[in-house]
């Protein structure tokens, strides 16, 4: 799945977190991407696992529902899933595209 140094019960919860998303957004769902720390593969041992979701449509929807499948994730793997809900329209937009966190999630960023 991951070309990263995660370690197995990271890969697991990722994968759960990947078809919660999946499952919960449907044809929304344009994108999932691990970025930071953990895809660059310089984590420490308290990193989180920082993952983009790209959507078209409603943000605001689309974040309560991956925030809610995370937390669950999380509690249940003492681990700290961190999304970030952007709309494709965003990242298409030419400022933001400048913008360090866009360069960076898309230089860095591994697909899940």
């Amino acid at each position: 799945m991951l070309a990263t140094a995660l370690s197995r019960h990271e890969t697991a919860a990722l994968t759960e977190f990947a078809a919660g998303i999946r499952a919960a957004l449907g044809s929304t769902l344009r994108e999932l991407r691990l970025f930071g720390s953990k895809a660059r593969g310089d984590s420490g041992a308290d990193s989180d696992l920082d993952v983009l979701i790209v959507v078209e449509g409603e943000r605001v929807r689309a974040e309560d529902l991956a925030v809610d499948i995370a937390f669950d994730i999380n509690v249940a793997n003492d681990l700290y899933i961190s999304p970030r809900v952007v709309t494709a329209e965003s990242l298409a937009d030419p400022v933001w595209r400048t913008t360090l966190f866009v360069q960076t999630v898309t230089q860095e960023g591994v697909p899940l």
